[in-house]
């Protein structure tokens, strides 16, 4: 299992900083293909739900390209816009067949999948919207590097038993100092953020990358499944892999325009 997930990293960590490091178009087509797959694996983990899959991944193609073109605005305009689609979709349904319900799991798929891939496409955009990215992506992959490793060698209060029996409160600590150091070395290689903010950053993403590993955990713990899916050996699914991103991407969105102002006002891709 270790060994696998050191593969998929050593192949995929590379692929990602060229991608980040390109920025435009590229980045923003690797963008949309995570969010499509990433989608596929959150229906099919509520297919018993039955979702209406044409729904969800038209709006989400729209979302994502209005966020590309037109940065915040565009994603609060794609999510108004698609409700269109579900304003259709339940026009041409059939009532008394949980039609409130399955438009409220489809519609869920956007604001938990489109939503955190879309603020990591508007990340990019900003004005260092390179550096912000490798910040984000990297504290969140230290965090969950020192907390699995922290956890397996220290770990011996459990911190969400119900949730996740393996994470433990060491672990959790490990990975949220893990996660802060990436942020002050980052800093150190850029003279334009402060090492405040820097700290700041580090500390939210930790506990925001953590959040949204749970946040997925629980999701699966609810439907029986163990993972999102079987793409990424050793990792699981798109979902397992980038859960903590979901939730990182819009905080780190936020979070630097809050702190950092000017020095990150920019576009969407």
């Amino acid at each position: 299992m270790l060994r696998a997930r050191l593969l998929v990293a050593a192949i995929g960590i590379p692929i990602g900083i060229v991608l980040v490091w390109l920025g435009g178009p590229a980045y923003g087509v690797a963008m949309g293909v995570l969010t499509l797959m990433g989608l596929h694996e959150y229906y099919t983990l509520v297919r018993p739900y039955r979702p209406n899959l044409l729904v969800g991944y038209l709006a989400a193609i729209g979302v994502l390209t209005a966020a590309y073109f037109a940065g915040v605005p565009g994603l609060a305009g794609g999510l108004a816009a698609s409700l269109i689609f579900f304003f259709l979709w339940g026009m041409g349904g059939r009532l008394g067949d949980h039609l409130v319900g399955r438009m409220a799991v489809t519609a869920f798929g956007l604001a938990w999948v489109v939503m955190g891939f879309g603020h990591l496409l508007l990340l990019r955009g900003l004005e260092n919207g390179a550096t912000l990215t490798v910040l984000a992506v990297g504290a969140t992959w230290t965090n969950d590097t020192l907390a699995y490793f922290v956890g397996r060698v220290f770990g011996r209060h459990k911190m969400a038993p119900r949730i996740s029996p393996k994470k433990t409160i060491e672990g959790a600590v490990g990975g949220l100092v893990g996660s802060v150091l990436f942020a002050l070395a980052v800093k150190v290689y850029t003279p334009w953020l402060p090492l405040r903010e820097a700290a700041i950053m580090g500390i939210v993403i930790g506990i925001t990358g953590q959040w949204g590993d749970l946040f997925e955990s629980m999701v699966k713990r609810d439907l029986k499944r163990k993972d999102s899916g079987r793409l990424l050996p050793g990792h699981g699914g798109i979902l397992d892999r980038f859960d903590s991103l979901l939730f990182v991407g819009a905080t780190t969105y936020w979070l630097s325009i809050l702190l950092l102002g000017d020095l990150v006002k920019g576009g969407g891709g």
